[in-house]
């Protein structure tokens, strides 16, 4: 059995810290930031995006946990916007891969984000994301839009 608990305040700072690191690193790999500008342009995004931290207005960081014995399984952060619910980041811990804790924890987060009035849900998940991709495919995401790149360098 799962839960989403709000994320706590002292886990918030490591989390983001962790999550620009790799939102610089994989938009890096998908061509969209030079290494050099990565991590100062994805700190701006988060920034942008969580003014407040984890008090920003219509977002919610949430812990996944399962037990007892309360295990900390991963995080999951979804936001409310005119657009609808966006899922900004969907984590599962490396040991606790491949158990179905991501899959329970979107279906939880459907239930949150219907009750806060989202009539759809959103994600964006990078191209070279395969699991991701077919985790999302499996619960019903079709893709919207898809941008494509070929390297001119050998």
């Amino acid at each position: 059995m799962i839960r989403l608990a709000p994320m706590e305040e002292r886990e918030f700072v490591p989390y983001i810290d962790r999550l620009i690191q790799s939102y610089a690193e994989e938009s890096t790999r998908a061509g969209r930031w030079s290494k050099e500008e990565g991590l100062v342009e994805a700190r701006k995004e988060i920034q942008k995006l969580l003014p407040n931290g984890r008090e920003s207005l219509d977002h919610f960081v949430f812990s996944i946990v399962t037990g007892p014995p309360d295990e900390k399984v991963g995080v999951i952060w979804l936001a409310i916007e005119p657009r609808g619910g966006f899922v900004y980041d969907l984590q599962v811990f490396e040991p606790y891969r491949r158990r179905g804790y991501a899959e329970r924890a979107m279906g939880l987060l459907e239930g949150i984000a219907r009750e806060k009035g989202a009539d759809r849900l959103l994600l964006h998940v990078f191209g070279d994301n395969h699991g991701a991709r077919t985790l999302y495919a499996k619960l019903g995401y079709l893709e919207t839009n898809v941008m494509m790149a070929k390297s001119l360098h050998s």
